[in-house]
């Protein structure tokens, strides 16, 4: 079976919930804040899931995307 996202973009997608932005993930993963939205946005794209909500440069989780997060 063909994975269609990497085991990275789980762990920040999860970071970001967690931590409740980009920034903070960023911060706890070590990498930067625009690698966390490339991840994101890539992680949305392979999916086809809305996982968050962009309001005002923040990012709210989707219902998707907290049922996917109590998935992980």
């Amino acid at each position: 079976m063909h994975q269609l996202f990497s085991l990275r973009q789980v762990e920040v997608f999860k970071a970001v919930i967690e931590h409740g932005t980009a920034t903070r993930a960023a911060e706890a993963l070590n990498i930067s804040q625009p690698a966390i939205s490339k991840l994101l946005f890539k992680f949305e794209q392979e999916t086809k899931l809305t996982l968050f909500e962009r309001t005002s440069g923040r990012l709210i989780p989707t219902q998707q995307g907290m049922r996917l997060y109590e998935e992980i």
